[in-house]
């Protein structure tokens, strides 16, 4: 595992030649093995630049999906800029969720995460109190406490988001990392053995299983209405995902939604939809995925992400899994901005 302390992206630099592209060289940080980069001393105008922005999808697409850019002035990126930004790697999710207006960046598909708030003192971004970090040893998943909570995004969804952007206003002292993976990396490490059994299963992915798992340690969050669940069927996605760009495979699908592990193509029953949706019963076939995890969430595979105020991070949600961590947020204020893309 690597992480990104001390002096800006201090890791492996080196310099990336790029006048044959019309633009300045900037350095560029490899994280691990390979596996995500860093272009340092980036400017706003930068990442309008055409030019700019070739060069970065390359390096997203070479280094797993996972690139960051990190410069003095983009702590003042505006959210028209941010969503030019994003557009660079997919389509803006624009859906929007009444109930989570309040949360969203004026008159955009921005969302706050963190803990500030408004005038009023009501919260203003989307917070989740979860463990912070004691070491890099936590970056590891750990069965007995289910913790980190990796996953993949939003695979209830009948088409899931290829990525997310994530754009730092203010960071915590300490704490608030973003912990990522690389599951093609991860993948390609099994033994033929187990990456041959891994491709006959798929995961079933419910809307309604993941609120139901999460109230029943969270009262007050709202479970599906019946018409909603109806509205919301469960969906089934490959525990290996072929990349659409480029072709390489990487394990999927693990997610809060994912209620049951099963052959392509087996018919789950009403009584255990039922089970897995109205009780948050999670079958035991889930732990071909779970079971995984430290594998996946090794030293080798994954970079932990301290973020500075201005960074702008997006990832690839086909070849990599991710997890938040927790912070002192009666102390400190965290303020992100995320998109996702489609």
């Amino acid at each position: 595992m690597i992480d990104n302390s001390g002096a800006i992206c201090r890791l492996r630099s080196i310099v990336n030649s790029v006048e044959d592209k019309g633009i300045v060289p900037h350095e560029v940080a490899v994280l691990n093995n390979g596996f995500g980069a860093c272009l340092n001393g980036v400017t706003k105008a930068d990442l309008g630049e055409p030019a700019f922005q070739r060069m970065a999808r390359e390096l997203w697409a070479e280094h797993g999906g996972l690139l960051a850019v990190r410069g003095d002035d983009l702590i003042d990126l505006q959210p028209a800029q941010m969503c030019e930004w994003a557009g660079v790697f997919g389509r803006i999710d624009e859906a929007r969720v009444p109930s989570r207006e309040h949360l969203m960046v004026s008159d955009t598909a921005i969302m706050r995460i963190g803990n500030v708030r408004d005038e009023s003192g009501n919260l203003k971004a989307s917070f989740a109190r979860v463990p912070a970090l004691t070491s890099d040893a936590d970056v590891q998943y750990n069965p007995q406490t289910r913790r980190p909570v990796w996953h993949t995004d939003s695979t209830f969804k009948p088409s899931p988001p290829i990525g997310s952007v994530f754009h730092c206003k203010m960071a915590p002292q300490t704490g608030g990392d973003t912990l990522f993976a690389n599951t093609s990396a991860a993948y390609n490490a099994l033994d033929a053995d187990t990456r041959a059994s891994l491709g006959r299963y798929e995961a079933v992915c419910s809307l309604a299983h993941h609120d139901k798992k999460i109230n029943s340690y969270s009262p007050d969050y709202p479970i599906l209405t019946p018409a909603q669940r109806a509205a919301n069927p469960p969906q089934r996605v490959p525990v290996v995902l072929n990349h659409p760009v480029s072709g390489k495979p990487a394990i999927y699908g693990l997610n809060s939604s994912t209620c049951a592990v099963v052959d392509k193509g087996a018919a789950v029953s009403d009584a255990d939809m039922d089970a897995y949706d109205l009780d948050g019963v999670e079958d035991d076939s889930v732990q071909i995925l779970r079971g995984l995890l430290p594998h996946i969430t090794g030293p080798a595979f994954t970079v932990r992400w301290r973020w500075q105020p201005g960074d702008v991070v997006v990832w690839d949600n086909r070849s990599t899994m991710h997890a938040g961590t927790g912070y002192e947020h009666d102390k400190y204020e965290r303020e992100m901005w995320r998109l996702t893309l489609l």
